[in-house]
């Protein structure tokens, strides 16, 4: 068993593919099907709502004043911080409060993300809900209190609004496209692995060629199956056999 799993190679591989190809495909179709709805119809809708602001170090700001790289690595730093601080439990109780208390700060925590962008000065905040205009109003809501914890904590240092709050038109998750594709690629693999460790298992003999690959002896001669048709024996699978076979089905004896 070993030796022959050892030996596999490519020819065996398409042989397993042509042998098992529509059941395959069947299984590949279902499960493709089976990906496109769940997310059409079962896995809940997401919806995205983002909104970008800038961060400065400082202040002061001059049209002759030259660009200060230590001024651009600090404001990059103090975009961290405002990760951190827009996240933070006083600002999302803040938010919590301007809603009237209807979120949690650990739900407000799985909802709101703050990120650079690029590594640069400039902030996204996103907002993440099962509705587009609960999404939007808390992003609207966080901007402004965020701009308030900003000013309050950071002393020295300006934040401004790049773009406001998005409203989501469209759901940003579930992809039907992206669940429709892992489900045919489920389907496709997995049908074919079970295929291929159904026939590397299988131990059975089967051409003449398997017992050369086996055990590295030649084969001499074979013992057939005769069948009989109408008196005459003929070895199962020859050309004879089929032959006869079709003449005699075509009168209707079989």
């Amino acid at each position: 068993m070993e030796e022959r799993e050892q030996t596999i190679d490519l020819m065996d591989l398409l042989k397993v593919l042509q042998k098992n190809l529509f059941t395959i495909a069947i299984v590949t179709v279902l499960t493709a099907a089976i990906g496109f709805v769940l997310a059409k119809f079962v896995v809940p809708k997401q919806y995205t709502s983002q909104s970008l602001m800038y961060v400065e170090n400082s202040t002061s700001k001059s049209e002759e004043s030259a660009i200060n790289v230590n001024d651009i690595n600090a404001a990059q730093k103090l975009v961290n911080t405002c990760q951190i601080l827009f996240t933070s439990d006083q600002t999302l109780g803040e938010l919590n409060e301007a809603f009237g208390g209807a979120y949690s700060v650990a739900k407000l925590k799985s909802m709101v993300s703050v990120a650079s962008v690029n590594n640069t000065e400039v902030m996204r905040i996103s907002v993440v809900s099962g509705s587009p205009e609960e999404s939007y109003q808390i992003n609207l809501k966080l901007s402004e209190i965020s701009k308030k914890e900003f000013n309050r904590v950071i002393k020295n240092g300006s934040i401004e609004t790049v773009s406001e709050a998005s409203y989501p038109n469209r759901h940003t998750y579930p992809s039907t496209l992206k669940f429709t594709a892992i489900g045919l690629m489920i389907g496709l693999v997995g049908s074919y692995f079970v295929f291929l460790v159904i026939e590397m298992l299988d131990t059975k003999v089967k051409p003449t060629d398997d017992l050369m690959e086996m055990y590295d002896i030649p084969v001499f001669a074979e013992i057939l199956d005769f069948k009989v048709l109408n008196g005459t024996r003929y070895a199962e699978g020859s050309t004879a056999y089929k032959k006869a076979y079709k003449s005699y089905d075509s009168y209707g004896y079989k």
